[in-house]
């Protein structure tokens, strides 16, 4: 019995790897596996702005928008809210069950009305100023001193808008009693924070 040759072994053993290398992707036009896996390229992630492009601004979305316009909160007083400094219109919401007094409602309205009107009219100069900006970029001739004209008077605005929010929360709990604020914060669903000690 004849034995094959070390080169004839060699090339037994080697054809099923040619062939691999050498056989048709699995797809039209889509290279095989093990050239993504030699080559170190990967298939490029979508970008999580892909389908934003017709915006009305690019900035802001379409829930960005709505919360400007109608002056809400956009999580702006959350540092207020989450210690202990309600906000007035969720506290109007309750006011049977934290059992507003005539003269406590009436002083909540007249904070939360000075509130929502500053909101609004400062909501709409930031989309005024979001969509300047995104025009500048669309129209491809910004330079730098645009830029930083626009984004500071933006900044500015946004710092603006939530100081309202905050100062709400502040005046809010100056109306209510500390009973009426814990009830709050448990019909709220807030858990009781421990401080810890000096």
């Amino acid at each position: 019995m004849a034995f094959p040759t070390r080169t004839a072994l060699v090339l037994a053993l080697a054809a099923p790897f040619a062939a691999a290398q050498t056989a048709p992707p699995d797809r039209p036009g889509e290279p095989p596996p093990e050239t993504h896996l030699h080559s170190g390229m990967h298939a490029p992630a979508a970008s999580p702005y892909a389908g934003q492009a017709g915006s009305e601004i690019k900035a802001l979305s379409a829930e960005d928008l709505k919360a400007l316009k109608e002056g809400t909160g956009m999580g702006m007083a959350k540092p207020a809210e989450l210690n202990h400094y309600p906000g007035p219109r969720h506290v109007l919401d309750m006011k049977d069950e934290i059992r507003l007094s005539t003269a406590q409602t009436a002083e909540l309205q007249a904070i939360y009305d000075r509130m929502h009107a500053a909101a609004v009219v400062l909501g709409g100069q930031i989309i005024s100023k979001e969509k300047a900006l995104d025009e500048e970029f669309a129209s491809g001739t910004i330079d730098k001193s645009t830029l930083a004209d626009l984004t500071s008077r933006i900044g500015a605005l946004q710092a603006a808008l939530r100081a309202v929010h905050l100062s709400a929360h502040l005046e809010t709990r100056s109306v209510l009693t500390p009973e009426q604020i814990a009830h709050y914060d448990s019909l709220r669903g807030y858990a009781p924070v421990s401080r810890p000690s000096q």
